[in-house]
């Protein structure tokens, strides 16, 4: 695996509205999950290098996306906004 340049993981307790910033994160989901969820990090990043995006909402890119079963992932383009 290559070098990743410097990152930072923010998240919210399930029905919180505060984001607080994360060391670490545990997806628990089966392979096909975790391979999907690759896919859109890939297109999200895609997306920001070759049409600017400031961010892209999981939710806004999958069909049957539920909030009682689906988490809501949201890249970030860090080149457009500034961490909190």
């Amino acid at each position: 695996m290559p070098t990743l340049k410097r990152f930072s993981v923010q998240g919210t307790a399930v029905g919180g509205e505060q984001s607080i910033q994360l060391d670490e994160i545990s997806i628990l989901a089966e392979p096909d999950t975790l391979r999907a969820l690759g896919e859109f990090l890939i297109n999200a990043a895609n997306e920001m290098a070759l049409n600017g995006r400031e961010h892209v909402h999981l939710q806004e890119v999958i069909e049957d996306f539920s909030h009682e079963r689906h988490v809501d992932f949201i890249a970030l383009n860090r080149a457009l906004i500034l961490p909190a």
